[in-house]
């Protein structure tokens, strides 16, 4: 394990407020188009949500995690088997063929009748499940999703100056964003505990992640979250103060014909508290064709990547990543 490398902390606040700096939003994004090229994460401030919220989403997830069992088996993925859509407890996530020891919540963006899912009765196409306990649970988190999702949009807008593009070259896919595992709320208990050694892997296993941005508010804990760095070493990548941390995911590889690269990272929790994280996945439309961008094809004239349909792309990867337990 390395500590020597540290993320770089990037000021959004260009994008988030009415500054209206053309200047200060050119120097975020080359900070931001460095950052995505060298390591697939940093830390962001300037973003705009507020503290107060920040800190509510993580409180009742803790308190929603620590509810008796038979409470929260109420919203078990395993009410409808087509849907991945509510609490999943401890080793029912499966990464690389490993459970994974931690217990989640899951909520995807509601759908209309008419959506291709429903139509074609393909998974993902159920009803959230929001808890009744604790009671503002759904109200709260349906608020951090609007913040989220402005904030998405403006860190995107940022990417695209920092490739050569206009400001608002992605807006039509991502206008519709399908941000799939909205909130993979997450708890996580000590892994030493675990018991059945054999079939768990760690708290969260090796991954990138399958879309455009990945925004993570995550509790004090530290020591917990990983990521590797171009030299196969892991580092640590602890909280900050206000911060998010933000990495890249897979469509951004194809985008970028691989100038970006999302990075493995990983989450091993030996310790005696509880830890909480509330990852936002910020995704393209579910009908976006991603394509090499003309710009980074100048860079590398090689191709790298076919297009892909992001639907298309989500459900081979969500299609193996669970193991239900029988109730």
């Amino acid at each position: 394990m390395s500590s020597e490398f540290k993320l770089p902390i990037i000021d959004i606040s260009a994008f988030t407020t009415d500054s209206n700096s053309q200047a200060g939003k050119l120097e975020t994004a080359k900070q931001i188009y460095e950052a995505c090229r060298n390591v697939g994460f940093f830390y962001l401030i300037g973003h705009n949500v507020p503290q107060e919220i920040i800190d509510k989403v993580l409180e009742l997830g803790y308190e929603f995690f620590h509810l008796p069992e038979e409470e929260k088996i109420k919203y078990s993925i395993a009410n409808e088997d087509y849907a991945r859509l509510g609490y999943q407890r401890l080793g029912e996530n499966v990464t690389r063929y490993q459970k994974d020891w931690h217990e989640a919540l899951d909520f995807y963006k509601p759908i209309p009748r008419t959506h291709p899912l429903v139509l074609k009765n393909l998974p993902l196409r159920g009803e959230n499940q929001w808890p009744k306990n604790p009671p503002e649970f759904r109200v709260i988190f349906n608020e951090y999703i609007d913040y989220m999702l402005r904030l998405g949009a403006q860190v995107m807008s940022a990417i695209a100056l920092g490739l050569g593009l206009e400001e608002n070259f992605f807006e039509n896919s991502i206008n519709d964003s399908f941000w799939c595992v909205v909130m993979r709320v997450i708890g996580y208990p000590d892994l030493r505990n675990v018991a059945d050694k054999d079939r768990v892997g760690v708290s969260c296993g090796e991954h990138t992640d399958y879309g455009c941005l990945t925004f993570l508010n995550q509790d004090k804990t530290k020591g917990a979250l990983q990521v590797q760095t171009k030299d196969g070493n892991w580092i640590n990548v602890d909280p900050l103060q206000g911060a998010f941390v933000v990495n890249i995911g897979d469509m951004l590889n194809v985008w970028t014909n691989d100038i970006y690269k999302s990075t493995l990272h990983r989450v091993i929790h030996r310790g005696e508290n509880y830890r909480v994280s509330v990852p936002f996945f910020y995704e393209p439309n579910f009908d976006a064709k991603i394509e090499p961008l003309k710009p980074c094809l100048q860079i590398d004239p090689v191709k790298h990547h076919e297009p892909v349909v992001y639907g298309e792309h989500l459900l081979k990867k969500v299609s193996t990543n669970f193991e239900i337990i029988e109730l």
